[in-house]
């Protein structure tokens, strides 16, 4: 007890050290400290004690209010302390406190208010990071340093505008320009057009001034004649750049000049009015004029700073100051990006994925997503395959498309909602005939008004569209924000996934089906077993399945086609099971009104909701055992424990977990069911040198590894008597949950325990070669052969840096016509030469015996 009172009387005055450094007012500490003493109470806190009492203050500031003098009854959120030198005083990077703000955010039990805050300041930085990239590239560009800009400035004029401070004035204007409004900052590609138009006006502010000095020759934005005395400022009045710099960095020009002309008039305009910028508020030139440069460039930061100060948010300034920033361009973007902005490629179909493309960098990506959405974006109702489905259909299909904008809508509530929502709707349309089409090739019998009378189906392809699109413009709502946004549970939504991947026809791009495939593995990991969630309900009802009884070849030798679904069809996946003509007759019969044929109606609806329910448990299953297998599979190869009979007896183990002991799924995830089966593994199996903090260690490396995931585990759900749900970290659930629940069958595999030894273990999902499968930039397409043609297939080799190019001509020619029945000795072609290879006759085995077995009968004959 003295220990700990010695150890808090430390806390403290270190605490009051960092207080008085910072200048914090005395009720801002007063609460701060006692939220860092209740938190104490609770928990461990590990690390360094500074970076918890920034967590400490920064909360308490945010919870405070402070009172503005010169408009009545105005206040400011926070008490109007710097969040940079918070950071700075207590010695944490970015990312460190972002980290370590959202667990102080659960330990201190903090609003769902506070927990946006968190979000939107773990977001913006990133945004604001790779826009100064792109902005250091396109300054040099259009503008070169003064020739005085960094020497004799003893004798230059300080209110002359220089190159460095052009830039800083710049870059200044924009994070003004972006405050204006919450949607400017809402996604990468809007936040990127508005950085376009203040270059625009302080390039044309530069051309005004006639500084020839500042401006680089070789940019096409330059008007003809000017820097020549015949030249007439009356020309800039109208003059734009904006097409020039769409044209230099590939950007929108149509979504760029409707920036400038709805948004940045309007805030360019207000800027000149409330005196944040001085100059001609007509013309909006004069900016950098002698008289009015140095003017600019304190009103600016000035603004940008109250509103730093006021919302406690990073001062983006900050990368002003650091002169290794400004030698950064967008191709260091991949060396200093976080991993948030550029995602691990998840194992979900790791291997069809569309090739890497060239726009590696997150602008330019999200500027190529963008353009080939609006490509398809002309398509603004049904296609004539869709409108087969009849008027009723589309009058119901149009009805949830006005529900969900109007949801979507009143969940953002800004000007850009509109258009991101209508590109979605067109890509909706075109999905939906790709969908279709597939359906009604593979199964040519099949209604489709079923499948477009099924509401789960439309509201969850208009949900990934508007996911698509959102994910596109890299907007800063991110999933699993469309699941309440459209009260849709993931246990559904993950079901549209594969569809809408296979169907797209090349218009998602590879990061845009990495994104999917994340939501995928998201939904099935985690989102889909929490509480509430409809699997719970299904559950009740039909035992959870095991691999084996979900097995696509097992369920072929049961004959259950019905749940087979090996290509996830949409038909299959959505509407009822799939039943045959007379049963369809006596459903939907309504001639018959019969007490006794009602009842009997009722109940084979009943029994056909039942088996529409189990098939959703038997799809959902068959793709979370095969996730389950892969990421165990990873982490005991990296634990040396990959050989079979410590891989089997580990999915056995966790196969148990599952179907016998699914309430340990709830409000949990996968992961965390993984790494406690292998460590409870581990110690009834008496491996050495093998700990829980390896186990993590290597559970990192995986693509979707975060940490809450083994820090935040539920160990009490919420209550209404006992409060908040409580969390610990992942040993803490091992030791006082799952060991309980887990061990008696455990011990199964003890080598103690030989007169038990005899649990048979459970079959395993089996990763099978997909074909086709693309490779070397779509050259080479390999596919499956039939086995009745590998007999028949010729023998063509190549070895690289060996055999000479005319081998690998021949092997391409016969790849590419897609041919296999070919004689030995040529290469036929309709619409070629013939090609003579020499490949040595071979007859097979079974043929031989054949010719010897009518060999011998006919010398018998004789």
């Amino acid at each position: 007890m003295t220990d700990t009172k010695e150890l808090v009387a430390c806390f403290r005055t270190q605490y009051e050290d960092l207080c008085r450094e910072l200048n914090m007012d005395r009720e801002t500490e007063e609460i701060s400290w006692n939220m860092f003493e209740e938190v104490l109470k609770r928990s461990t806190l590990e690390g360094d004690s500074l970076h918890w009492f920034c967590c400490a203050l920064y909360a308490a500031c945010r919870l405070s209010y402070t009172p503005t003098v010169g408009e009545c009854n105005t206040i400011v959120i926070g008490n109007c302390i710097s969040l940079n030198k918070m950071l700075r005083c207590c010695n944490i990077s970015i990312s460190e406190f972002i980290s370590k703000i959202k667990v102080w955010h659960e330990m201190a039990n903090l609003p769902c208010s506070f927990l946006r805050q968190i979000e939107r300041l773990e977001r913006t930085p990133g945004i604001t990071f790779h826009l100064y990239c792109r902005y250091n590239d396109i300054f040099e560009k259009l503008f070169v340093s003064s020739r005085h800009d960094k020497k004799n400035t003893k004798y230059r004029s300080v209110a002359r505008c220089s190159a460095s401070k052009l830039y800083d004035l710049c870059w200044c204007l924009y994070l003004c320009a972006k405050n204006e409004d919450p949607s400017y900052n809402m996604d990468i590609v809007t936040s990127f057009h508005l950085l376009l138009c203040c270059i625009d006006l302080i390039y044309i502010n530069v051309l005004a001034e006639n500084r020839v000095d500042l401006i680089n020759p070789g940019f096409e934005g330059i008007p003809e004649k000017w820097g020549t005395p015949s030249f007439s400022s009356q020309k800039l009045f109208n003059h734009c750049i904006i097409g020039a710099l769409c044209t230099l960095t590939e950007a929108l020009p149509n979504d760029a000049r409707d920036m400038k002309a709805n948004h940045c008039k309007a805030i360019f305009t207000k800027f000149f009015q409330t005196k944040t910028l001085h100059g001609n508020e007509n013309t909006f030139l004069e900016v950098i004029s002698n008289g009015n440069f140095e003017r600019n460039v304190k009103s600016l930061n000035s603004a940008y700073e109250q509103y730093v100060l006021s919302v406690g948010e990073f001062d983006e300034r900050i990368l002003l100051s650091n002169p290794n920033y400004r030698k950064l361009s967008s191709s260091d973007i991949s060396a200093t990006t976080h991993s948030v902005t550029n995602p691990q490629t998840p194992y979900t179909r790791k291997h069809i994925l569309p090739n890497k493309e060239e726009f590696s960098e997150p602008v330019a990506s999200a500027t190529n997503n963008v353009k080939k959405l609006k490509d398809i974006a002309k398509l603004s109702e049904p296609t004539d395959f869709i409108r087969q489905a009849g008027i009723d259909t589309l009058n119901k299909i149009y009805e949830k498309l006005t529900q969900m904008q109007n949801d979507f809508k009143s969940a953002l509530g800004n000007a850009e909602v509109g258009n991101r929502f209508q590109i979605a709707e067109s890509l909706f349309f075109y999905l939906l005939d790709k969908i279709l089409r597939i359906e009604t090739r593979t199964k040519p019998n099949i209604d489709i008004k079923i499948l477009l009378s099924t509401e789960t189906f439309i509201s969850t392809l208009i949900a990934c569209c508007v996911e698509i699109v959102l994910d596109a413009y890299q907007c800063q709502m991110k999933f699993p924000w469309i699941l309440s946004c459209f009260s849709i549970s993931a246990f559904h939504f993950h079901k549209i996934i594969e569809i809408v991947v296979r169907s797209h026809d090349g218009v998602l791009s590879r990061p845009l089906i990495k994104h999917l495939n994340y939501i995928e593995e998201s939904c099935l990991e985690s989102l889909a077993w929490q509480r509430g969630s409809p699997l719970w309900d299904i559950i009740r009802t039909f035992a959870l399945p095991t691999w084996s009884e979900v097995d696509v070849d097992n369920l072929v030798k049961r004959h259950q086609p019905q749940m087979q679904s090996p290509n996830c069809s949409a038909y299959e996946t959505f509407s009822s099971t799939i039943v045959n003509e007379s049963t369809r007759r006596d459903l939907f019969n309504s001639a018959k009104e019969t007490t006794y044929e009602n009842e009997a109606t009722f109940s084979c609806k009943k029994h056909m909701d039942g088996n529409r329910r189990a098939a959703s448990l038997t799809i959902f299953c068959r793709k979370f055992y095969k996730l389950a297998w892969i990421r165990l599979k990873e982490l005991c190869r990296e634990l040396k424990l990959a050989e079979e009979p410590h891989l089997n007896k580990l999915w056995t183990l966790f196969e148990y977990s599952i179907t016998q002991r699914t309430e340990l799924m709830q409000d949990r995830h996968l992961d965390q069911m993984l790494m406690c089966g292998i460590y409870l593994y581990i110690r009834v199996q008496e491996i050495q040198f093998k700990s829980f903090m390896d186990i993590m260690k290597f559970y990192r490396k995986q693509p979707q590894a975060q940490s809450s995931t083994y820090r935040e585990v539920l160990i009490e759900p919420a209550e209404e008597k006992n409060g908040p749900p409580q969390y610990r970290d992942i040993i803490y659930f091992y030791n006082n949950i799952y060991v309980k629940k887990m061990t008696p069958y455990a011990l199964n595999f003890s080598g103690k325990k030989q007169s038990q030894q005899n649990v048979p273990l459970s079959p395993h999902p089996t990763e099978k070669q997909s074909y086709p499968r693309k490779l070397s930039n779509n050259l080479i397409i390999i596919s499956r052969m039939e086995k009745s043609e590998h007999s028949h297939s010729p023998v063509l080799t190549y070895e690289f840096s060996k055999s000479p190019g005319k081998n690998l001509e021949d092997l391409n020619y016969v790849i590419s016509r897609g041919k296999r029945n070919l004689p030995f000795n040529e290469l036929e072609s309709s619409d070629g030469p013939v090609i003579e290879r020499k490949i040595p006759k071979k007859t097979p085995i079974f043929l031989q015996k054949c010719r010897e077995v009518l060999q011998d009968r006919q010398e018998e004959k004789k």
